[in-house]
């Protein structure tokens, strides 16, 4: 694969769950035209964008026409080192990184046909029930995100197990779903 390849040869991900409103994108440009590029996107074999496509669309606002390609087999972390900022810039980069991201949204129908599409349980990737329900409020749906059941206690036998927090929690009812257990998640 070409190391350097034109910035147009990628192609966005046509199914993306993730949507980036005008806002978004002129942040991200603003950045990139501030501090220059320092942020890697995935891409495919067939240079499908995986992760960054708010990235690669205002990449282009912001005059950049190439990406460089490093290969990886997902066992090596990949760091791109940024030189030649000041320390104003770094801390503009880290903040607006994270600023730009909490500006682009999940668009329901999208998530909701990717996760049907490949059996995907959102709780796998690192939401939380609580997550999931208020995902599911926002996007108006009943189930996109594959929650996990909430119920209040019936009649029944049952064993309640008091946890330190919701990461403890979490990890306590994917251990016993894991062994075949049939499990609820309370809240109060």
């Amino acid at each position: 694969m070409k190391k350097i390849r034109n910035i147009v040869d990628l192609t966005p991900d046509p199914k993306n769950a993730r949507r980036h409103p005008e806002r978004n994108l002129e942040v991200i440009a603003d950045l990139l035209g501030q501090v220059g590029a320092a942020r890697s996107i995935v891409i495919d074999e067939e240079g499908v964008v995986l992760a960054g496509n708010g990235v690669l669309a205002a990449a282009g606002r912001a005059g950049i026409e190439k990406v460089r390609v490093v290969d990886a087999d997902g066992k090596t972390l990949v760091a791109v080192r940024r030189s030649g900022l000041t320390r104003r810039q770094k801390t503009q980069l880290a903040v607006g990184d994270n600023r730009s991201n909490e500006l682009s949204t999940w668009e329901g129908p999208a998530l909701t046909g990717l996760v049907e599409e490949v059996g995907l349980d959102l709780a796998e990737i690192g939401f939380t029930p609580e997550e999931l329900a208020k995902l599911n409020a926002e996007l108006g749906s009943d189930n996109p995100a594959s929650p996990v059941e909430e119920a209040t206690i019936g009649e029944s036998f049952q064993v309640v197990v008091e946890c330190r927090d919701e990461a403890e929690q979490q990890h306590v009812y994917d251990r016993l779903v894991g062994e075949g257990l049939q499990c609820r998640v309370l809240t109060t």
